[in-house]
């Protein structure tokens, strides 16, 4: 009988928020090494969607793939904690990075870049991120809040 190794606790918020810093930081080095501008600015948000279109056109291997959703996703995160008051989190119930709103809304880069990349212009990076900042379900997207309910905010604070 085979003794099973103890499982290893998932990431607290701050070393998600410190691997995901360090994970967006390296992707923009990598994509301008390439000759891609993606910048810590918001007005630039755009070339995301962008670099995502040429990258989907490519036709990479599911590696690369998936390499690139890590950092494009840890760079989409990472520009909505330094320009909104969204934090990052690690997301249990999904085993996954998240950023998390102050009033308890979740949103999932990683997962929003893979649809981009897999299922092209529907899912807009540009929308998600203005969602982010405003606050405001942007007109014509597919978009839905769904909050935690109340009593699940008020056990998180605790």
């Amino acid at each position: 009988m085979r003794s099973k190794s103890p499982q290893k606790p998932p990431p607290s918020d701050a070393e998600t928020a410190e691997y995901m810093r360090s994970l967006a930081e390296r992707f923009v080095e990598h994509t301008r090494a390439d000759g891609h501008f993606l910048d810590w600015d918001p007005a630039f948000i755009h070339h995301l969607d962008n670099y995502c279109t040429q990258f989907a056109a490519s036709k990479p291997p599911p590696e690369v793939i998936h390499s690139v959703i890590m950092g494009a996703g840890a760079y989409l995160g990472e520009m909505i904690v330094r320009n909104a008051a969204w934090t990052w989190v690690y997301c249990t119930s999904e085993s996954a990075a998240a950023v998390e709103s102050p009033d308890g809304v979740r949103g999932y880069p990683h997962n929003k870049v893979a649809k981009r990349i897999h299922n092209g212009t529907d899912h807009d990076i540009e929308a998600f991120f203005k969602y982010a900042m405003t606050g405001v379900v942007p007109h014509g997207t597919t978009a839905r809040v769904i909050k935690p309910s109340w009593w699940k905010r008020l056990r998180s604070r605790s």
